[in-house]
């Protein structure tokens, strides 16, 4: 064992990795959302592994536009309508909490729903401003002090922003096929808008920021994800860099398509790269296509449910082809299913305490 190893707080070594520096060991992370108080959190904490908070760097305002939200019980389910009034009519869309681990919200019907409901979301959009809001964040970083890391948070790039939150995956394909027009209106439209945000992120005290996320290559092909994707996250870390910051995309899906596409990308971290069992790369893979990237796993989700020396293994496998472990960090940022994720967490923490210590 690295006899560094107890000199390094979890925010510490999760900085150093994710600038490129020596550390004692490949970091253990965990989402805030995902890890319940109580004594297996507590050991864990103790052993060095780190909460990471995702924070909002800025807020969002729609001068002109009153939004509604309306939270309602049906059968024992909670649901939220937002609602979106303007001076020529309104949006609505209803959500789900999610009741499996009560961590997110579903969108069961979304804002466009019919081929005139677009000039009323064009208004919308033309009114977005962005303005830095870095209250939150200073908050969450001196909550947490040494024991976490806390990362500056954006959103989603403009077409992926009108996938998931305005139009839906069956209207978004259905709608790029036969009105282009439309799609691509906002989409420069929202491209342009997004600079002020990119200002805000580059100026905010985060180290790291994280724009654009959960990326389909089944819906976009390599060829749109260059065409749409790649100059956002171009300008977004170039923005970024001018400040000495890094730039970041949560990119947790299938991602062999897309591979050399964001190897040739300006990004600096791969966020929540999920690997092979649960999607479509090794890290071995990864490592070749992402040269001098910094990635950051999220340990494959499936391999959770297979028990403690299952998940020995395939850490073990992933810890190889990561050598010599450099700009590499092991996360969680998936729900991992009670009663398995104590057991679960506890077999990674150690597993990375003995076999990805840094060797000296």
């Amino acid at each position: 064992m690295a006899s560094r190893r107890s000199a390094l707080s979890p925010r510490e070594r999760v900085n150093l990795a994710l600038r490129g520096q020596a550390v004692d060991q490949v970091p253990f992370t965990v989402y805030w959302l995902m890890l319940p108080r109580g004594k297996a959190e507590r050991e864990l904490r103790n052993a060095g592994t780190a909460i990471v908070e995702r924070v909002a760097l800025f807020r969002i305002e729609h001068p002109g536009f009153e939004i509604v939200d309306r939270r309602y019980e049906q059968e024992g389910l909670s649901y939220l309508r937002r609602e979106l009034h303007g001076p020529r009519g309104s949006l609505q869309a209803t959500f789900r909490r999610e009741s499996g681990y009560d961590t997110s919200w579903w969108q069961l019907d979304y804002y466009v729903k019919k081929p005139s409901d677009y000039d009323l979301l064009e208004q919308y959009l033309r009114a977005r401003t962005y303005h830095p809001d870095y209250d939150a964040f200073a908050t969450a970083v001196r909550n947490y002090g040494e024991d976490g890391y806390v990362v500056g948070n954006s959103e989603y790039s403009p077409l992926n922003l009108l996938l998931h939150e305005f139009l839906g995956l069956e209207r978004f394909c259905l709608d790029l096929a036969d009105r282009p027009e439309r799609v691509e209106l906002l989409y420069e439209l929202l491209r342009e808008k997004q600079r002020r945000l990119f200002e805000i992120c580059a100026a905010s005290p985060a180290e790291l920021v994280l724009y654009d996320g959960n990326i389909s290559q089944e819906v976009f092909g390599e060829e749109r994800f260059r065409r749409y994707f790649r100059p956002c996250h171009d300008e977004f870390a170039a923005a970024l860099h001018r400040e000495g910051k890094l730039a970041g995309c949560h990119l947790d899906a299938r991602m062999a398509g897309l591979a050399r596409a964001v190897g040739e990308s300006g990004l600096d971290v791969i966020e929540a790269f999920t690997p092979a069992p649960t999607c479509d790369m090794t890290v071995a893979e990864a490592r070749r296509a992402w040269p001098g990237k910094v990635l950051w796993i999220n340990f494959p989700s499936s391999v959770h449910l297979e028990g403690e020396a299952r998940i020995r293994e395939e850490l073990r496998r992933i810890l190889e082809e990561a050598a010599p472990g450099d700009r590499f960090l092991v996360g969680i940022t998936e729900d991992v299913p009670w009663p398995y994720w104590p057991g679960s967490l506890r077999a990674i923490s150690k597993g990375l305490r003995r076999w990805g210590a840094r060797k000296t």
